[in-house]
This record gives structure tokens, sequence and C-alpha cells, in this order.
């Protein structure tokens, strides 16, 4: 029987383009990775308390030479910025904490929520490049997009909170099983001045969403609302080796290639990076990850959640959230958290972008 040739057609376009749903998974092993462990800038972990997780990073970026990374709402160090030694895992001085501005009359009303709250839940960072500028979201409680500004040397910096705006959803999109802890968790900035991505981990049809909003308007507001771009996710099956495994994102970042605009979106749960073309509004790709320890490990429940792009360096990074309150953080095999385990130390990744878009020229 003769195919098409229509159908002959779109499937060469299809495979030049990078468009066929699934053509990097296959048959093919899951990609193995081995983690650093993140310590403290003298090589030592930061431990839990009763409530606490130690780091508990959420959300990566880079930034010329190094890696920042958000303390999430469990975190030693929430609402603090974690800088971070790419080569060692080790953080660069000390947790920077984001500090508001001191109260005045007529102030925006979101500074006054900030400062009650110990504790904002920061899941996503996001910069123009070479700029001082960041933009921050945070998920539970208040669902804000924060303008941080860096200040001093990248070593010692400091960190001010400018500007604070509510995030106001679709009217239609609710968060899955109504969990606040289901919304935002990554923020992208497009090479489109003004323009943002925002991933929603997962609604109540238990798939994600990408939202899209302007930065235009954030130094006059109060509240912006957030479009949904309707980013088909249907075409994603379940891993083979995770069938239980809901789909979920938990960080984005926004990368030009090959003439085309994605998004690489970071899946916690199936543990898998996702490739959203922008053009055609759906998942064309995914690689699932065998994320392991330094020794070469199977971990139980590695939980990453943050990603990072060095697009010239033609490089990502994956760091995790260890937060596991029922002891799921642990050596696959072993009962028990032992070692850096026990201690919710968190585990950074590398891995060559090359891996995402094998035998393109990236240009």
């Amino acid at each position: 029987m003769k195919t098409p040739l229509l159908t002959t057609v779109f499937l060469a376009l299809a495979m030049a383009l990078g468009s066929l749903p699934g053509s990097l998974t296959g048959d093919t092993a899951p990609l193995e990775l081995r983690g650093k462990w993140v310590l403290d800038s003298t090589g030592t972990a930061i431990g839990p308390d009763s409530f606490r997780r130690g780091l508990q990073p959420s959300a990566l970026l880079w930034r010329g030479s190094s890696l920042l990374s958000a303390g999430d709402q469990r975190s030693q160090y929430p609402g603090h910025l974690f800088n971070i030694d790419p080569v060692s895992g080790r953080l660069i001085g000390p947790p920077v904490k984001i500090t508001p501005p001191d109260e005045k009359p007529g102030e925006n009303r979101h500074f006054k929520t900030y400062r009650s709250i110990p504790n904002s839940d920061f899941e996503g960072l996001a910069a123009i490049p070479g700029g001082r500028k960041l933009y921050g979201v945070t998920e539970d409680k208040v669902p804000w997009i924060s303008v941080l500004s860096l200040a001093g040397p990248m070593k010692k910096p400091t960190v001010k909170l400018e500007a604070l705006v509510e995030i106001r959803f679709p009217k239609t999109l609710r968060p899955w099983q109504n969990d606040r802890n289901f919304r935002l968790e990554g923020i992208a900035l497009a090479d489109t001045p003004g323009k943002a991505y925002l991933a929603f981990e997962r609604a109540d049809d238990d798939l994600p969403r990408i939202l899209e909003l302007s930065l235009a308007d954030l130094a006059a507001s109060e509240s912006i609302t957030a479009r949904d771009l309707k980013i088909s996710f249907g075409d994603v099956s379940r891993r083979k080796d995770k069938k239980k495994s809901l789909l979920n994102i938990n960080d984005i970042q926004f990368l030009r290639r090959d003439k085309r605009a994605w998004l690489l979106a970071l899946a916690r749960d199936q543990e898998r990076i996702l490739l959203i073309d922008l053009e055609s509004a759906r998942v064309t790709r995914w690689l699932d990850l065998d994320l392991r320890d330094p020794a070469g490990n199977r971990i139980h429940w590695v939980s990453p959640e943050g990603l990072a792009i060095d697009q010239k360096g033609e490089r990502l990074w994956i760091i995790n959230d260890p937060d596991s309150v029922k002891g799921n953080y642990r050596r696959r095999g072993e009962k028990k958290a032992v070692g850096p385990y026990a201690l919710y130390t968190p585990l950074l990744f590398e891995l060559k972008l090359s891996e995402l878009f094998p035998g393109q020229s990236g240009k």
C-alpha cells in the first residue's frame, strides 16, 4: 500500500520541525543524570527542624556564572535567594533576604500583606539577560508577580522588593483538587519585550496550563489577569515506569531555537522535560529523566522543581525540592532516609541542551 503524498509531506515537515509528539521518547531509556549535593559555602548541609525542610529550593535561574534559586515556604530561609556555584553545588555566600520597602502612607496594599506573611511561597524566577531586575512568582496564599532588584556585588548582593501585583486567573481555571499549592510554579520571559509566560502546575482536569501576561503595567497595577494560551497536553503519554503519575509543570524556560519559539517545561511527578512549541501550541517532544545521587543510586522521590538554561553554553540545570513530609526522599530500596537524604539536602543536575534537540544546529 502506497503512502498518500500529503501524508508523506506532512511527516517530512513534522520531522524537520521536530513536531512529532513523543519523538524523543519512543522506546529509549530515560537519560541518567547524577546530581551534586547542594551545600552551604563551607560544604555543610543545611538541615531541617520540626517544620522546615532545609534549603528547600524552588525555581532556578542562570545568571551568567552562577545559579539563583529561591527558598520555598518550608525552607529554613523562606523569602531568600540562594546563589549557587554550578561547578561545586555550594552556595556562594549566605542566603540573601528579599527585603520589602519600609512602610509608608499610600503604598501598594500588597506590601502590607507581604510583610505579614513570614514564609511567602516563591516558586519561579526570571530575568532579562544582563540586567539586575528579576521577576518572581508566588503560589500559595497570594499568587503574586513580584519585581526584585539586585544591588551590590553578585557574591554578596542585596535584593529589594520593588513591586507586587496579584495575578488573577481565567474564571474557569481551578487548581487540582481545589488545592492552592497546584497553581503558579514558574515564570519565563519571551524574547518579545514585555511578554511573560506562567506555569500553572495542574488544573482540575488533571492537566497543566501555560498562561501569558504583559509586564507593561506592573508598576501602576495592583492586579493583572493572565490569559490561557490553550496549549495542548493531550499527546503526552504517561511514563511506562510511572503510570500513576499525573502531569504537572513545576518550572519553565523560554528558548528560541532553529527559528522557533519553545518553552522548556519541567514535569516534577513524571520526571520529564517537555518541549512546548509555542507556534503550534502543543507539546511536541519530551525527554524522560533518571535522576540519581552522586554515587549513582536511584532515588525513591526526587521532586525536581527548578529549571535553568544557559543558551550560550548549551546547558540546562535542574534542582530538586526534597520536601519529604512522608519520608519518601530516600534511596530506592531503603525504608528510611539516611545521610544527606535525612537532612533534606537538594541535588543539582546538569545536562546538555543537545539532549533535547539531537542533531539540530541550535541557530
